[in-house]
């Protein structure tokens, strides 16, 4: 026998083809004993919906987009994989989309929400106002999107992201806590605004706790091994390093230890996030955890609601903030 269709599977059952889309979707409207019929007639015949089929009868696709900077960064994969695994287990197939901190790319991606293949989409915008337009005009549709990690500028969204002030205020106190008062920020990204927040987190915590403000190591990561350099030659000397992500920590632990300096005795690492197993660094790295599972997890449910209920996209924005927490590890 050749591939089963739905229009063989109604004239077995001697139905219409809309009543079996009915079942296959799920809707009501069919009698109980058409209903039973039809479904032994699926398992018996192995018949298996045609997605595109599928989605004319339903309006949906069962496909979401998730757009993230870079998937090659250790942080954008363990997102990736989060979210993959949770809208795998909600039956959606999930497309994934690299923006590369451009926003052009960012742009066609954002195209892709007005074509009809997908029915939301969970982006981590990359910063400035390039595609606020694009924004507002989802928005004006009514196409369901959710922000991740970092708000649009300018643009109200539905919005998880996470207390980056707060993340770098406990790595402040918690340094200070260990009696450090020569506290330095690295960061490679200052117009991000999850950075801009880091950054405010970390110097009113400084001025709260009245130690001195010491000069940012503002850097590209391949000018990081001369910047601490010249930092460790200066007179205080930073005791301690608050780092605006892991990778950035990383490469400020693989300097200082190549610079023969002890990590935590000559000087404390502690980084803002969580996603690098213990084994990728040469000390294990305390961090503050930014609990992106749990961002991504709240993500999904939002955007979900909003696919399954199209009412309620009119309706009040949500905004979740995730609060850090310590973990404390060797380096710091």
């Amino acid at each position: 026998m050749g591939k089963i269709s739905i229009k063989d599977i109604a004239k077995k059952a001697g139905v219409c083809i809309g009543t079996v889309s009915r079942v296959i979707n799920n809707l009501d409207r069919v009698h109980p004993e058409t209903r039973e019929k039809i479904l032994k007639l699926i398992e018996e015949t192995g018949y298996r919906p045609n997605s595109a089929g599928r989605a004319l009868v339903s309006g949906r696709t069962q496909n979401v987009l998730v757009v993230l900077h870079n998937i090659a960064d250790p942080y954008c994969a363990a997102l990736s994989k989060i979210l993959g695994n949770q809208w795998h287990n909600l039956d959606f197939k999930m497309l994934l989309g690299d923006s590369n901190y451009d926003a052009e790319l960012e742009c066609e991606h954002l195209a892709r929400a007005h074509d009809g293949s997908v029915d939301g989409l969970i982006i981590s915008p990359i910063p400035g106002r390039d595609n606020a337009a694009t924004f507002r005009e989802m928005i004006k549709s009514g196409f369901p999107f959710v922000t991740i990690d970092n708000r649009i500028e300018g643009v109200k969204t539905n919005c998880v992201k996470y207390d980056d002030y707060l993340a770098a205020s406990i790595a402040v106190e918690y340094l200070a806590q260990k009696g450090h008062r020569h506290i330095s920020f690295v960061h490679t990204r200052p117009d991000f605004q999850t950075v801009k927040d880091r950054l405010a987190g970390y110097r009113e915590t400084l001025r709260r706790l009245k130690l001195p403000l010491e000069k940012e190591l503002q850097t590209p990561i391949s000018r990081v091994l001369a910047e601490i350099t010249e930092a460790m030659r200066r007179k205080p000397a930073p005791t301690a390093m608050v780092a605006e992500n892991e990778i950035t920590a990383m490469v400020c632990m693989n300097t200082l230890l190549q610079a023969g300096f002890k990590i935590p005795q000559d000087v404390a690492i502690i980084a803002i996030g969580d996603t690098l197993p213990d084994h990728f660094t040469p000390v294990p790295m305390t961090t503050v955890s930014l609990r992106h599972d749990l961002m991504c997890r709240k993500a999904v449910e939002i955007l979900k609601g909003l696919i399954d209920n199209p009412g309620s996209r009119k309706q009040r924005l949500t905004q979740e903030i995730i609060q850090p927490e310590l973990i404390i590890r060797t380096s710091a």
